[in-house]
């Protein structure tokens, strides 16, 4: 009866550390781009200032979808997470179907690669997406009842990559344009601009950092957990100074240990 008492007890000690761990989870990314509207923005292109102008829709808080995999470290209050996770959103933007010339020049006409031209200005709509693969060493730094451990809150951090892309916006539409045609040698008058911005919408990879505080619900015995994690990442700021490089991730996951 003794040795039986001794094993439960220290069954429920090492479900309380569980080392192997995988699990989903759905959260709330708090990325938020507000709307814009540029009624006139000047693009240099070979040494004259045309201009531009669009419209956009904002976008907010878009939802995040992901899955993780634990290593807890037994007895030990450590633990280390391998986590990867995807948020999108989708959006509309307007904009000229010409770069306006100033007075004595001729206007270009602004092709959209995978577009029909339309009669007076373009009416998409494009994805914002994000993607990360990041790691997370964590410490439990309070844990409830003593011995079963139950409850557990945790903070920690780490680094990953991120794969964000860019928005649509003024800063986007003349970077690109000045980058490819400022000193296109064989621009003339009513020359069609042609100008892919699914390229400049593909993916981008950085490298980041985050911070990430939580709790988890445990019971002993039984192989799941629940957690609820508040986390930060910081990236570097793309070329275009896109609002969306610095963000936060509110979610909740169900895990199944071993």
């Amino acid at each position: 009866m003794k040795k039986i008492i001794i094993a439960s007890v220290f069954a429920m000690i090492w479900q309380a550390y569980a080392i192997f761990g995988v699990g989903g989870h759905i959260g709330v990314d708090n990325t938020s781009v507000d709307s814009e509207t540029i009624t006139a923005f000047s693009v240099n292109m070979a040494g004259v200032d045309y201009t531009y102008g669009l419209s956009r829709e904002e976008i907010k808080n878009p939802l995040a979808l992901g899955a993780q995999l634990y290593l807890d470290i037994p007895v030990v209050p450590i633990g280390f997470e391998l986590g990867f996770e995807g948020a999108w959103a989708t959006y509309s933007w307007k904009g000229d179907n010409v770069l306006t010339a100033p007075a004595g020049y001729t206007d270009f006409p602004l092709q959209f690669v995978g577009y029909d031209y339309p009669a007076e200005a373009y009416d998409e709509e494009f994805d914002f997406a994000k993607i990360g693969v990041d790691i997370t060493a964590k410490w439990y730094i309070f844990s409830l009842p003593p011995v079963v451990k139950t409850v557990k809150f945790y903070v920690g951090g780490g680094t990953g990559f991120y794969f964000i892309t860019p928005v649509v916006s003024p800063e986007l539409i003349k970077s690109e344009l000045e980058k490819k045609y400022a000193d296109y040698p064989g621009m003339t008058p009513g020359t069609e601009i042609a100008f892919d911005v699914d390229e400049y919408i593909e993916k981008v990879t950085v490298m980041g950092f985050h911070f990430v505080t939580g709790a988890q619900i445990k019971f002993p015995m039984i192989p799941l957990s629940f957690n609820v994690d508040y986390k930060y990442v910081s990236t570097p700021e793309n070329d275009y100074g896109d609002e969306t490089n610095k963000f936060s991730v509110i979610k909740g996951s169900i895990n199944f240990y071993l």
